[in-house]
């Protein structure tokens, strides 16, 4: 089962160096980008010929946080579709994972008044990992930085880390998701803020004055965040539409109280 994780978190490059800079201010872009994610290269128009069913794009499948995601532009399809091919291979081991975390993370998502949908963030954050380090120090199911865990309640010290408690750490993302929630009023940029720092978004926003802030044009790594976040819930609720066996609901009767 270890090894089983080793190489997924291996494989899932880039999806769990997003998490390296999570909550970072002013974030940058990584130097570089795997083969597969870079556009003209043979790897990645290997990785463009993965069919994606075009009955899986259309908007009623997009509810994010109950609001409906519009991909009518058709660039936000061609992300979509993207993300949906590079992530499709691990579904089903991501779904393995999940029979396991999502009933520790629902209710206290559920407690905070969080959108249930904010479980999807935890997997593109660390493929459900919880000790799952980045090289710059990001810890945890959540991956959450030294000074952001603190900010938000957590004890990191010598000898404790609360990053690798499941629960605590889940409490504390969720007071961030709210405090990110109170000020943008907005999901979709809530979520980007996960990324890329509250800070950068609440300036992006006032900066560019997009009517979504799906549209906002932020680092590569931060614009692609959120299609991979809408491309993870698709491959967790419809994962019959990729060939994958859906792992059975028993475990929902065993969700936490």
């Amino acid at each position: 089962m270890k090894s089983g994780l080793t190489l997924l978190l291996v494989c899932f490059l880039p999806l769990a160096p997003l998490t390296v800079h999570a909550q970072g201010p002013d974030r940058r872009p990584r130097p570089s980008l795997p083969e597969e994610e870079i556009e003209g290269t043979p790897a990645y128009a290997a990785l463009s010929r993965i069919e994606v069913a075009d009955s899986l794009l259309e908007p009623n499948v997009l509810i994010f946080c109950g609001e409906q995601v519009n991909l009518d532009p058709s660039d936000r399809k061609r992300k979509l579709r993207r993300e949906l091919a590079s992530l499709s291979r691990f579904s089903q081991s991501l779904q393995q994972k999940a029979a396991y975390f999502f009933p520790l993370i629902e209710p206290i998502l559920e407690e905070h008044q969080i959108p249930d949908d904010f479980k999807y963030l935890m997997v593109i954050e660390s493929g459900m990992n919880p000790e799952a380090r980045s090289p710059v120090g990001a810890l945890g199911l959540w991956q959450f930085m030294k000074e952001t865990a603190r900010e938000y309640g957590l004890r990191v010290e010598r000898k404790i880390d609360e990053r690798l408690d499941i629960e605590k750490s889940t409490h504390a993302a969720c007071r961030y998701l709210r405090t990110a929630y109170d000020k943008f009023h907005d999901w979709v940029a809530v979520a980007q803020s996960y990324n890329i720092g509250q800070a950068r978004i609440g300036t992006e926003l006032k900066e560019q004055k997009v009517e979504e802030a799906i549209d906002l044009q932020l680092v590569e790594e931060t614009n692609r965040y959120i299609y991979r976040l809408l491309a993870i819930k698709i491959l967790f609720t419809h994962p019959e539409n990729f060939g994958i066996s859906a792992v059975p609901d028993y475990y929902k009767k065993i969700r936490r109280r």
